[in-house]
């Protein structure tokens, strides 16, 4: 698919042109499903994620539910952009501030 800037002006102009008939059919609703998606979207950014932490042995575990979108592993955490967060257990003398 090209960009605005790649498309060539004949494909440019049909595209605008059936934008301009879309609009002018639509009647302002919403579907009730891309209502609830985007409700979903919004309203899961506000709530705080759940991991829990056991210390077993020198290792520190985390887990998170099923149904979590994160991704835990051990002492890993996986971010949605593909960063991952490393959490290591150190001794007092060892802690940076």
């Amino acid at each position: 698919m090209n960009t605005l800037e790649q498309m060539p002006a004949i494909e440019y102009e049909a595209a605008i042109e059936q934008f301009i008939e879309e609009a002018a059919q639509w009647d302002g609703s919403l579907p009730i499903g891309t209502f609830f998606e985007a409700w979903t979207g919004v309203a899961s950014r506000q709530l705080a994620l759940e991991i829990q932490a056991q210390v077993k042995g020198d290792q520190l575990v985390l887990s998170a539910s099923p149904d979590s979108p994160l991704l835990v592993y051990d002492n890993y955490i996986w971010l949605d952009d593909g960063r991952k967060v490393v959490i290591r257990l150190v001794t007092p003398a060892e802690a940076v501030m």
